[in-house]
């Protein structure tokens, strides 16, 4: 199995395709992807200040092999409160070969994970918003983008009204086989409670 088997699995899945919350996303996405819950342990903060630009490095990171991919539970925080989740993996051809990044989310009241992964308003477009493929440099510019740039929130989370982000948690879960979590995707038919 690949990296966009995987991607294919979740944006097809008929569970989380309707997830229409931003923390739902998340915790349903950890489970369908490890078989089980997931647990926020160890999560570590992002901050507007002189080791952001470390601390984003640091946060992008993937360990795992080739073979491997993990859910990583971002949440951007204060004053208003957004999670998304961010799946690295191995891209195995050129453009881009080597590991990237796949970023889904929902939003409240807003829309469903399927409009934005469509573009449906008013999710974000095709520039900022969903594509199967970010770059490690994709990735850093979203993350320092929404700590800086007063007007990010809605190039990448669409017209949901503007925020500011103040500080970014994210929560890595362990690395996991592309085989086995493409096989727990497509068995995944009922939410996590």
């Amino acid at each position: 199995m690949t990296g966009e088997d995987l991607i294919k699995a979740i944006v097809n899945n008929d569970v989380l395709k309707w997830l229409n919350d931003c923390f739902s996303v998340p915790v349903q996405m950890g489970c369908a992807v490890y078989g089980k819950p997931q647990n926020d342990n160890d999560g570590k903060v992002i901050e507007k200040n002189n080791s952001m630009d470390k601390a984003i490095k640091d946060a992008i990171v993937f360990l795992g092999a080739n073979s491997e991919t993990a859910v990583w539970h971002f949440a951007v925080m204060k004053p208003k409160v957004h999670h998304f989740v961010v799946i690295p993996w191995y891209k195995q051809s050129a453009p881009n070969q080597g590991i990237v990044y796949t970023v889904f989310m929902a939003y409240e009241n807003e829309y469903m994970m399927v409009n934005y992964v469509k573009h449906n308003s008013p999710a974000p477009g095709t520039k900022k918003g969903y594509k199967e493929v970010w770059t490690a440099n994709d990735l850093k510019t979203m993350l320092s983008d929404l700590l800086v740039e007063g007007n990010a929130w809605e190039e990448y989370f669409g017209n949901v009204g503007a925020s500011q982000a103040q500080e970014i948690k994210y929560y890595k879960y362990r690395e996991i086989t592309l085989n086995s979590a493409v096989a727990s995707v497509q068995e995944f038919r009922k939410r996590c409670s």
